[in-house]
């Protein structure tokens, strides 16, 4: 009990299995040389090569504890079997050996190392069982140190120590070991379960939080009468309530790392028309590919668009009664996850550029900051009728 509680606190799942393999076939191949030389009296090479495995793998054990590289102990433990299993199956019988079965125990134990020492041992074992049938085949033989009153009985023992070490230990000890793997699935699951739901509540409170910082403004808002001072409170409302549209977005879906960027622009463009308030129709186009991005992504470029489409309802349709506004944005690379929006409307337009260097206001800075922030470019369309504008820039956390 001890040892068992000492490798559990100090060691892997793996290792512990690793380890408790190692010592069962040393236990039993120590029996076993001991019954062919006491009782089966086979007192050749069969009984040396038994005894020489049991004491060298239980010394690669021992040095186990010193250098702890799992690897090595477990290829040196592979060797040993695989050297002294065929030197058995030489002086057994040849390929006819009982023992011959456990070569292929070598090949499960290369594969479960990794698919390397897997296909490694699979050629060796290959090479040597085909090796032990053509010197059967051969005038050249091995002696035999099997007595022939003692064959079934030396049979019959070998195959009871293979079905021992398949059933009882290796059997047992990968149920055991399947067994707290699918606890641990459990668990994890469990726990990413429970780290969903507080992330999920963690951007409701902050989608929460923003709602009442909005609401701080309007009502801070009421009590000044320069028309100006409002419009900023204004836009400044506007941005809050593009973040928290945001976080609410992520708070009702299931998937916390990307959002439906269709729905999301669709909503927070509407929020916009009707925040302003103004006394015109105002219709809005998108043509949207059905792509999703990152929250790191989407944030900054709903920001940008919050500007842009605050800038075209404050000024596009200030002579008109109706008017458009378009969104459009499509993949245009698939290796670096490039895309290309346009945003624009069909207003009266501007003489001047929105975003000309000489232009010095907070709307402006903040959409070449964020432009920046996706390693973007914005460019103003000339050609096309009203204030128009073309964004290029990368979905970076998108894998």
């Amino acid at each position: 009990m001890l040892q068992s509680s000492f490798l559990k606190n100090n060691f892997g799942k793996k290792t512990v299995l690793t380890i408790k393999v190692a010592l069962t076939c040393s236990i039993m191949t120590f029996l076993c040389a001991l019954l062919c030389y006491y009782y089966l009296d086979i007192k050749g090479v069969i009984f040396y090569a038994l005894l020489i495995y049991s004491l060298a793998n239980l010394l690669n054990l021992a040095i186990f504890f010193k250098h702890k590289r799992l690897v090595v102990t477990y290829n040196i433990m592979s060797f040993l079997a695989f050297l002294v299993t065929y030197v058995t199956c030489l002086y057994s019988g040849g390929v006819d050996s009982p023992f011959s079965t456990f070569l292929v125990l070598i090949i499960f134990s290369g594969y479960a190392t990794n698919v390397f020492y897997g296909n490694l041992w699979f050629v060796i074992i290959t090479a040597a069982v085909s090796s032990l049938y053509l010197i059967g085949m051969s005038d050249y033989k091995f002696i035999n140190y099997v007595p022939e009153s003692a064959n079934n009985t030396f049979n019959y023992f070998f195959l009871l120590f293979l079905i021992i070490l398949l059933g009882g230990v290796f059997g047992r000890l990968m149920s055991k070991n399947n067994d707290l793997v699918y606890k641990s699935k459990i668990e994890i699951a469990k726990r990413n379960e429970e780290k969903t739901v507080l992330l999920k509540e963690i951007h409701h409170r902050v989608k929460n939080n923003l709602q009442v910082v909005n609401s701080l403004l309007r009502i801070q808002a009421r009590g000044i009468d320069d028309e100006n001072v409002k419009l900023m409170f204004k836009l400044t409302q506007s941005r809050v309530i593009a973040m928290a549209r945001l976080h609410e977005k992520i708070y009702n879906t299931k998937d916390l790392r990307y959002i439906d960027v269709n729905e999301h622009f669709r909503l927070l463009i509407r929020d916009l028309i009707h925040s302003y308030n103004l006394d015109k129709r105002i219709v809005s186009k998108f043509d949207i590919e059905p792509v999703k991005m990152s929250i790191d992504t989407l944030l900054p470029l709903s920001l940008i668009i919050n500007e842009l489409v605050s800038n075209s309802l404050k000024h596009a349709f200030s002579n008109v009664d109706s008017g458009e506004l378009f969104v459009e944005l499509k993949k245009v690379s698939d290796v670096d996850s490039r895309y290309e929006l346009v945003i624009g409307d069909n207003g009266v337009g501007s003489k001047s550029c929105v975003l000309s260097d000489v232009v010095s206001s907070t709307g402006v800075t903040l959409i070449k900051t964020f432009v920046r922030q996706l390693n973007g470019t914005i460019e103003s369309l000339r050609e096309k009728s009203g204030t128009n504008f073309k964004i290029s820039f990368s979905d970076t956390h998108t894998k």
